[in-house]
């Protein structure tokens, strides 16, 4: 976060700058859940919350959780039919969203990671080179 001002000593600008995020900390505080796809095969979404387990951040309201929540999107298409759901995971299915996280995401099943909800594009798409659209990540 920061604040733009003019300068009337320069004729310039001064930038003041309140708070500084790393990536994974910026995909925590702006994103809202990690959808991904499930047609066939469930992701392995006990090994991922184990390998990248939420922060444990301590603050003045108390302990902070720092992860984001994953969303199982389900698709099933007939002849005549078709269902679609979408189930949000517990607060035991968080993860923390670091580049390596995300990877391993992308590298369970090609099109299985569909997006990262609310998180500028420009913040994921210049990490992991995928193909970005109105602010959610695509991958596929």
């Amino acid at each position: 976060m920061a604040k733009m001002q003019a300068d009337r000593f320069s004729g310039g600008y001064r930038l003041s700058i309140q708070q500084v995020w790393d990536l994974p900390s910026a995909r925590c505080r702006f994103g809202k859940f990690l959808r991904v796809s499930v047609n066939g095969r469930a992701p392995e979404v006990a090994r991922m919350v184990k390998d990248f387990p939420p922060q444990r951040e301590m603050t003045e309201q108390g302990e902070l959780l720092r992860g984001l929540p994953v969303r199982l999107k389900l698709e099933r298409r007939g002849d005549k039919v078709a269902a679609a759901a979408e189930l949000l995971l517990g607060e035991q299915a968080k993860f923390f969203p670091s580049d390596a996280a995300l990877s391993s995401w992308i590298r369970q099943g090609r099109n299985r990671l569909r997006s990262l909800i609310g998180v500028t594009s420009t913040l994921i798409s210049n990490q992991l080179g995928a193909e970005t659209n109105g602010g959610f990540l695509m991958v596929g």
